[in-house]
């Protein structure tokens, strides 16, 4: 045989054999496939108070996230109640299923209210102490109960003040954390829900953005689970005397036990 064309056999061999190796039971280089994050930064409200801080946790987290495996980000600014529910219902789920998206990050940065066991973002031309003018996180989870097919894994993370707990049951303590070299882990359904649970206003940067922010960026391993972030953010604000963040899976969509992994570049 032709030296250059042994030499070329063995040179896509041992290609394909480190493609491999890459993630030995996936043959992925990211195990929790195409990963999208859509922030929604409201800031400027008609009615209510501008919230300066949205802006720039929304930065502070775009940038933590620079270093792990995001295929694309979505930043929308200052919805209304329409935007909103026209997003979530029909413009995310067509882009998610063109694009072949497996895994998916909400997050959520603006005014938020908790009203008789109900939680809601506020859109920018919500009106004050009308309940009618805000969006329903309901709406958002029955839109996210249409896209499971397809979406593998789903974290909402809502930073709003005076928000609270919805749709999603919480865990009564700081969850173990999966190990990131489990081969089945990543491969487990996971729909999942973070809330800063806060009463305070937040005009300025968010503790609870700024620590998630940090436990990205401060990671030394490949892999983080969001348990590890969740365990960070928790004590780091109980220690700050501010409300304890919740976080849970969100009720009535078929999870397996799996979580959210964050993996590095």
């Amino acid at each position: 045989m032709d030296p250059k064309t042994t030499l070329m056999k063995k040179s896509f061999f041992l290609l394909i054999i480190s493609l491999f190796f890459l993630h030995p039971f996936t043959g992925e280089a990211n195990p929790m496939g195409k990963t999208w994050v859509v922030f929604i930064q409201n800031t400027n409200y008609l009615s209510l108070s501008t919230l300066a801080g949205a802006q720039k946790d929304v930065s502070l987290m775009k940038e933590a996230l620079s270093s792990y495996q995001i295929d694309k980000i979505i930043i929308k600014q200052d919805l209304k109640k329409g935007e909103m529910q026209k997003f979530f219902s029909a413009d995310l789920p067509a882009l998610l299923k063109e694009n072949g998206v497996n895994s998916l990050l909400i997050w959520y940065s603006g005014h938020g209210k908790f009203i008789n066991e109900t939680g809601y973002w506020i859109p920018v031309d919500a009106q004050r102490d009308d309940e009618a003018t805000y969006y329903r996180m309901e709406s958002l989870k029955k839109d996210l109960e249409r896209m499971v097919d397809h979406l593998q894994h789903v974290l909402v993370v809502t930073d709003a003040c005076e928000s609270g707990p919805t749709f999603f049951q919480a865990m009564r303590s700081i969850p173990t954390k999966p190990v990131c070299d489990d081969p089945v882990a990543a491969k487990k359904r996971s729909y999942q829900l973070f809330s800063a649970s806060g009463y305070n206003l937040a005009n300025e940067e968010s503790l609870f953005a700024r620590t998630i922010a940090g436990a990205l960026s401060d990671n030394p391993k490949p892999c983080i689970p969001v348990q590890e972030v969740v365990k960070k953010v928790t004590i780091t604000l109980m220690r700050n005397h501010l409300d304890r963040p919740q976080f849970g899976n969100i009720t009535g969509m078929d999870s397996e036990g799996g979580t959210f992994f964050f993996y590095k570049k």
